[in-house]
């Protein structure tokens, strides 16, 4: 007789385990973490907000064992295991009427090959003549474009629609801005282009709620270095929680050389801009120039935007604080 499965008193959340074409898939609440983190191999994809692992038999196992009895949902297979490098798989042998279909058909195919062939040279010699047609289009359409840049008159005003980024903004606000006398001196106008840029952030970071709610809290160009150093502050925390240190002495550095070495960071080897750790040390630089007293405005306006258009990059690959995992 069969045992029931026992509830984990102390599961927090629910737990669902999936896969994709490549990696199983672990998407637990943030306090139960350490579970996920028990097995080998796992990495922090913070766009699915989950724990990413490689598909292979001993892994399937390790997480059977570890969630099948309590999860919500547990929607893996165990792969095939792998033939040996060398280890050719054995060869069907086919039936009579099989070879005689094989044989008709291939019969059949090399019938058609005269006939391809004469359709072929007939295609190309169309799209010979389309391409002939599209250069002439292509140098007409050139010779049009420079008549229109040699009479247009330069556009100096820019229509910015700022919409709401948190839900205590309600209102969405339309400014005309003429960008031949934008007056960065007053504080309106900074505000303004402040407001713009903090979009572009949010955009960035495809309105990831946690994102949005703390780049609004602070003013990355009325109060750059503000913004700087607790932004790195609470990413440092982060970090630490991602790479199991919480040594408050230890440096930013060491934190992303551990996650580097360590391989805790889910990357994206299919998109060569999804760089997480080559950010995180970019953040790191632009955190230790706010260090230096000899900072004039602009300086400081530079690297705090720079910082914060890195940060909308990278920064559900490492916050995992449990008021953003909505799953």
């Amino acid at each position: 007789m069969s045992m029931p499965f026992s509830v984990n008193p102390e599961k927090l959340g629910s737990i669902e385990v999936f896969e994709d074409d490549t990696h199983f898939l672990v998407r637990i609440h943030p306090e139960n973490r350490d579970r996920a983190k028990k097995i080998v191999g796992r990495q922090w994809d913070g766009d699915r907000k989950a724990w990413v692992y490689s598909k292979d038999p001993l892994t399937y196992e390790a997480l059977k064992e570890e969630f099948q009895q309590d999860a919500d949902s547990f929607e893996i297979r165990r792969p095939k295991t792998k033939r040996p490098p060398g280890i050719k798989p054995p060869v069907e042998e086919l039936d009579n009427d099989e070879l005689e279909d094989q044989f008709l058909e291939e019969s059949r195919s090399l019938g058609e090959i005269g006939e391809s062939q004469e359709k072929m040279y007939g295609e190309l010699e169309q799209i010979r003549e389309m391409l002939g047609s599209l250069k002439d289009v292509s140098a007409n359409q050139s010779r049009i474009l420079e008549e229109v840049r040699g009479t247009q008159e330069e556009a100096t005003k820019v229509l910015i629609k700022f919409e709401p980024l948190t839900q205590q903004t309600t209102k969405a606000e339309t400014v005309e801005v003429f960008l031949d006398s934008l007056d960065l001196t007053k504080q309106r106008e900074v505000e303004l282009f402040e407001k713009a840029i903090v979009m572009v952030a949010c955009r960035t970071a495809k309105e990831q709620r946690s994102f949005c709610e703390w780049v609004s809290k602070y003013k990355p160009l009325r109060e750059p270095s503000g913004f700087v150093i607790k932004t790195h502050e609470f990413l440092k925390k982060q970090l630490g929680r991602l790479v199991e240190d919480d040594n408050p002495h230890i440096k930013f550095h060491a934190l992303i050389i551990k996650a580097r070495d360590e391989r805790l960071i889910y990357r994206d080897e299919r998109n060569p801009a999804d760089k997480p750790i080559s950010i995180l040390f970019t953040l790191n630089e632009h955190r230790n120039c706010f260090g230096h007293p000899d900072f004039d405005q602009w300086e400081e306006w530079n690297r705090s935007i720079l910082y914060l258009m890195n940060l909308a990059l990278v920064w559900s690959k490492v916050v995992i604080e449990a008021e953003n995992s909505d799953g």
